[in-house]
């Protein structure tokens, strides 16, 4: 058989030399050292050759590739920036009794009541996702306000570090940085207003999208194994035992969106090789997660664990309102993505309010864009990106729980999808100018987070109140809501208010939410005193000075603050409680 002379590069790479030019060596004889099998790539000048038997240096390597250096480099130089930034303008908005709950019960967790017994949470528990976390920085902090921006501060940074990623797709190169940095500059600079509080202040369904993010990463990024339904599996059912929210801003639209791909066939150009059963298990996946949630709650609260409370009044609302919903949804949708010019009482609060139209007309064009081509061009993350999305709104239109701005929390996971759609969805040639115009707008965000980290703290709700408590020797003692557990936070447990509200004309009683049973219990605590607010006395969440009289007796002493009033008695005030109310 004739021997077929290989080209080879000579040192400087000029050209090719031929065997018999001399100074050349013959070509290796299958068998020899350096020869290459049958089939085996040819190596490039200076390669090693690989060894039978061992990892190919290049592929052990292949993680630690320059590209993936620099995006791990820049995501982690990122959050660092971001969180510090997410961290004071979190300081801005005051912690009050919601977020002070949380703190609490992650405190009782840590300290060995893992399932939490003996608490009556609110309609949402956030176990699995905010309470975990809370847990691990009071570990290292303490109990503390604090406690409430730091995690504020990591959840909405992981949630934008994962709305890039998702939004990237599985573009590489310049093409995934831009898509990248669409998708994250949305939500790099939350409005300095209603954004802080729904965003940055307390657990209200923000970090439910942390989870759900993670979720559609894998499925980006997987490939069609078994395991993959499994992890759906587990990570639906994991974020449902904490925010039932999970069910129909993911749970509901994974389960349509690959139903209708299994039942369409395989055209699955994002996933060529995936076989015909994939769609199908991860829908009933999807499906299982809800059923299995209520298993893992009932299991939990048969041990002795935490009960939560049904949510609130009907779910869906009359459909003559639905008009009016519709446009208090899309005003909640404008605070989300900082656009809203509702009470800007400055000049630069409402560009700020102009500056931030721009990314929810990125995402408005992007939701557009996946109902286009939802039918039209397989791509499972983004139909269930832009399913979610339309299922979330359609709640909100058709629901009963956006009852005003102050609400926009409950459909926050809308800022995260439309981020990361409008990254998938932006082109690959957009028209010319158009980058340039978002670098600009960027950077403008940029300046903007910037900004908002440079604003005045705001010290917690009742922090008058805990320091007169504090000075005055008084631990123990009962009030509203709004004041109870924000002042057992503030002041680090050193002083204990209980939550209670008057349960009829001569009683007091034991709140149930986001409280804990042994607060009350007369031989654990010796509770001796009252707070009754000045303002808003007609809310039920508040004490009145009437109802605590007629409940409690004469005080044997009264104090008035700024706001507020004390009385004292010379008993213990929970021997006298009424019967509990919700």
């Amino acid at each position: 058989m004739p021997e077929i002379a290989r080209e080879q590069t000579g040192p400087a790479g000029t050209g090719a030399v031929r065997p018999d030019q001399p100074g050349s060596e013959p070509p290796a004889q299958p068998g020899q050292p350096g020869a290459l099998a049958a089939g085996q790539p040819e190596l490039a000048a200076g390669q090693p050759v690989p060894v039978a038997g061992q990892p190919s240096p290049s592929g052990a390597r292949r993680w630690l590739s320059r590209p993936r250096l620099l995006w791990c480099a820049g995501f982690l130089f990122s959050g660092v920036a971001l969180f510090w930034c997410y961290l004071w303008q979190s300081r801005t908005f005051p912690v009050n009794s919601d977020g002070a709950s949380n703190a609490l019960q992650a405190w009782d967790m840590l300290h060995g009541n893992v399932l939490l017994h003996g608490w009556y949470l609110s309609d949402v528990s956030f176990y699995t996702t905010e309470l975990p976390e809370y847990m691990l920085v009071e570990a290292v902090r303490g109990l503390g306000p604090d406690v409430v921006h730091i995690c504020a501060a990591l959840t909405y940074t992981l949630l934008v570090l994962l709305a890039a990623l998702v939004g990237r797709g599985r573009a590489t190169g310049r093409e995934g940085l831009v898509r990248a940095l669409v998708a994250g500059g949305i939500m790099v600079a939350p409005a300095i207003t209603l954004g802080t509080r729904s965003l940055l202040s307390s657990p209200d369904h923000t970090g439910t999208g942390v989870p759900v993010l993670l979720m559609l990463l894998l499925l980006d990024r997987a490939r069609p194994r078994w395991y993959v339904p499994a992890a759906v599996l587990a990570i639906l059912t994991w974020v449902e035992m904490a925010d039932q929210l999970a069910v129909y801003a993911a749970a509901a639209p994974l389960a349509l969106v690959c139903l209708l791909r299994a039942w369409a066939g395989s055209g699955q150009r994002d996933t060529p090789s995936a076989p015909r059963w994939y769609d199908a298990w991860i829908a009933a996946a999807a499906a299982a997660s809800v059923g299995l949630t209520r298993v893992a709650v009932a299991v939990i609260h048969a041990a002795g664990g935490f009960t939560v409370h049904p949510v609130p009044g009907p779910l869906l609302s009359s459909p003559s309102a639905w008009p009016a919903q519709a446009v208090l949804t899309g005003q909640c949708v404008q605070v989300l993505f900082g656009a809203e010019n509702y009470y800007q009482h400055s000049t630069l609060s409402g560009l700020l309010a102009v500056l931030h139209a721009t990314g929810l007309a990125l995402a408005a064009w992007a939701l557009l864009a996946g109902i286009v081509r939802f039918f039209r061009r397989p791509d499972r993350v983004s139909q269930i990106l832009a399913a979610g999305t339309v299922i979330t709104l359609a709640a909100g239109i058709a629901g009963t729980h956006l009852g005003s701005l102050a609400n926009a929390h409950e459909i926050a996971i809308v800022l995260p999808f439309g981020a990361a759609l409008a990254g998938r969805m932006f082109p690959r040639r957009p028209v010319p100018g158009l980058r340039p115009l978002l670098a600009v707008a960027l950077a403008c965000y940029l300046a903007t987070l910037g900004y908002a980290a440079t604003l005045r703290p705001a010290l917690p709700a009742n922090e008058a109140l805990t320091e007169w408590l504090s000075a005055h020797g008084l631990t123990d003692g009962l009030a509203g809501y709004w004041e109870a557990n924000s002042v057992s936070l503030d002041s680090g447990l050193r002083t204990e208010l209980s939550p209670a509200i008057a349960t009829g004309s001569h009683r007091i009683g034991a709140y149930r939410w986001e409280s804990d049973s042994a607060w009350y219990s007369p031989g654990a605590h010796y509770a001796n005193f009252a707070v009754i607010v000045a303002s808003n006395v007609l809310q039920p969440a508040y004490l009145s000075d009437h109802a605590v009289r007629r409940a409690f007796g004469r005080p044997a002493h009264v104090y008035r603050l700024p706001g507020y009033t004390i009385m004292v008695w010379n008993k213990n005030l929970l021997t006298r409680l009424g019967r509990p109310s919700p």
